[in-house]
């Protein structure tokens, strides 16, 4: 479902190139949730951006599903992003403008989906979560945790091939981070979806099928 194949990234910072990823390989089945660790700096995130295509890498090959991405245009990628692949942030990133309910529908909206129908689904997620007395409301009037979960629900409510999560919990407390993750891999198994998770919280260690350490830009098996 996925395979990376040597990949690289160098980053130039005036005459000086950063080597953050060094000729690294992965390849993950379907429907499994995948644990990043690593100090800051070490390339979790850029990881995660080169698989979510949001980044082209300095060498290497990143299949998703059979489809060779580095050799997919803007566009396609675009496309590509919007149809497999869901992003859960630290700072949920979430619209203030709109309402729980309007921001967990606004990736089917931009699917072709009817307004009607985003809402319909997405009001059936809020309400399976328990967050039914907060889907008409906007995000600025939850909690932090509320917050999050409302994202998750976004990330999750196209049922992509894989969702990618930085630091996911990082600005919540142990308790609601627990609660927010252990959310992220119900909804992610139910749906087959395969998770990626960088995160610097080792409390989550335990929700992984399998764990690796980004250490000086190589790929390790974290036990």
């Amino acid at each position: 479902m996925l395979n990376l194949s040597n990949i690289s990234q160098i980053y130039k910072q005036g005459n000086e190139s950063i080597k953050v990823l060094d000729n690294l390989s992965l390849k993950l089945d379907k429907h499994c949730n995948v644990g990043l660790i690593g100090p800051s700096g070490s390339g979790k995130s850029t990881l995660l951006n080169l698989i979510g295509l949001l980044e082209n890498p300095t060498s290497g090959r990143i299949n998703i599903n059979n489809f060779d991405c580095e050799n997919l245009n803007l566009e396609e990628k675009t496309n590509f992003r919007k149809n497999n692949i869901g992003f859960i942030f630290q700072n949920n990133q979430l619209l203030e403008d709109f309402t729980c309910e309007e921001n967990v529908a606004l990736p089917l909206i931009l699917n072709g989906i009817s307004y009607k129908k985003s809402i319909f689904k997405a009001q059936e997620s809020l309400i399976d979560l328990g967050l039914e007395s907060r889907m008409k409301i906007k995000p600025s009037l939850l909690s932090g945790g509320e917050q999050q979960r409302v994202a998750v629900l976004r990330a999750l409510i196209k049922k992509p091939l894989i969702i990618l999560a930085d630091e996911p919990t990082g600005n919540l407390d142990s308790f609601n981070a627990n609660n927010v993750f252990k959310q992220i891999i119900n909804l992610s198994k139910k749906q087959k979806t395969t998770t990626i998770t960088a995160t610097h919280n080792i409390e989550l260690l335990a929700y992984f099928d399998v764990c690796y350490k980004i250490e000086k830009g190589k790929l390790i098996e974290y036990k």
